[in-house]
């Protein structure tokens, strides 16, 4: 304003200075202006101009400040899956102990599932143009989806496994029974015998029947090593130790019996024979030995039983035939049976088993009773 002032103040002194010189044009001669002389004034108004184009070009080019748009909503994306695909969440936070051991997947309904992408408004641009170009767009070629295979049950994490691993081992690495350390003892023992560790092998057999007394393999093979030592005594001992907690070894029996028989006692080993003899019904040389014994003792009537029992149960060739078949001839004779003593005696002879001495035996009692 003080610039339009003074232009206002200068056009008003120069109509004074005009009536001024009117007045004084006849005394004075008017001169010739200088040619090419601007006057001071209109290079004032020639700066105002250009001040005030100035200010309407800034005015009009500066950017107009635009009021804060409302943000935008979420563009909500719905995604349509198959109908037989499963979807398996991950595993969440532990939250309690329950929770950790819960693995299955959990199926989730394709109509329910929805993703919400949330954007920004250049985003929204971004999606507009996306979306006008697949409008636009000819036609697009369908192609199925690849077969999605059934869900997956999800593997425990970590923490649950290190909870689940003791127990696994508890069942894996149990405690053996004392038939099987019984049973691993034995093995070492006849792998000592086998290196010639006889005294160790009768440590760890000795362990094995502690372990377990029912063990009749290690008994009998603890038993042959004291017997090759020469140690009798503790052999019986073992067996009747045996014997006394289970009957029902036939074979325990035969050799307690025949210990006490070199022994001479006689009666104690028909009484160790007597009392296994219902298990050995059917075993041919327990019935053919406890025969034995019974003749010996003067029991012609029971041994001819038992030997009757041993012959029908033993093969027609076997080693031991003419042994026996020789046996009840014997008894047969005791009890004055003289014809079935001749045919005892006469298949003694055609078995073929007996040696020459006792060959000469049978031929020498054949002619007892023939006369």
């Amino acid at each position: 304003m003080s610039l339009i002032n003074r232009m206002l103040q200068d056009l008003e002194q120069r109509r004074v200075d005009v009536t001024a010189g009117a007045a004084m044009h006849d005394q004075v001669r008017a001169v010739a202006p200088e040619p090419g002389r601007i006057h001071a004034a209109w290079w004032l108004v020639l700066l105002l101009a250009v001040s005030l184009l100035a200010m309407a070009g800034w005015l009009w080019l500066r950017p107009v400040p635009v009021a804060p748009r409302a943000t935008a909503d979420p563009v909500k994306l719905t995604l349509k899956l198959a109908s037989g695909l499963r979807l398996v969440p991950p595993p969440a936070q532990e939250s309690s102990s329950t929770d950790a051991r819960s693995t299955d997947p959990v199926p989730v309904p394709a109509a329910e599932l929805k993703t919400e992408v949330r954007s920004d408004p250049h985003s929204e641009q971004r999606i507009d143009r996306i979306a006008a170009r697949t409008v636009a767009a000819p036609e697009l070629v369908t192609v199925s989806p690849p077969s999605v295979p059934a869900a997956l049950p999800i593997a425990p994490r970590a923490g649950a496994l290190d909870s689940t691993v003791p127990a696994n081992l508890n069942k894996q690495v149990r405690e053996l029974t004392p038939k099987q350390r019984a049973e691993n003892e034995y093995r070492r023992a006849t792998s000592l015998i086998q290196q010639g560790k006889n005294p160790e092998a009768v440590a760890e057999l000795e362990q094995a029947l502690q372990t377990d007394p029912l063990h009749t393999a290690a008994r009998q093979t603890l038993v042959g090593l004291l017997l090759e030592d020469k140690r009798q005594d503790e052999a019986i001992r073992k067996l009747q130790e045996g014997l006394n907690l289970d009957a029902a070894q036939p074979g325990l029996a035969m050799i307690l019996a025949r210990l006490q028989v070199e022994k001479g006692e006689l009666r104690p080993a028909l009484d160790t024979l007597q009392r296994s003899l219902p298990f050995a019904a059917n075993h041919a040389d327990y019935q053919a030995f406890l025969a034995a014994l019974l003749q010996r003792d003067k029991r012609h009537k029971d041994a001819i039983d038992h030997y009757i029992i041993a012959l029908r149960d033993a093969p027609q060739n076997g080693a031991q035939t003419g042994l026996w078949w020789m046996g009840l001839g014997i008894s047969l004779q005791a009890e004055n049976r003289v014809a079935e003593a001749q045919d005892a005696y006469g298949h003694a002879k055609a078995a073929n088993t007996l040696s020459a001495e006792l060959q000469a035996f049978v031929n020498q009692r054949l002619g007892q009773l023939q006369r």
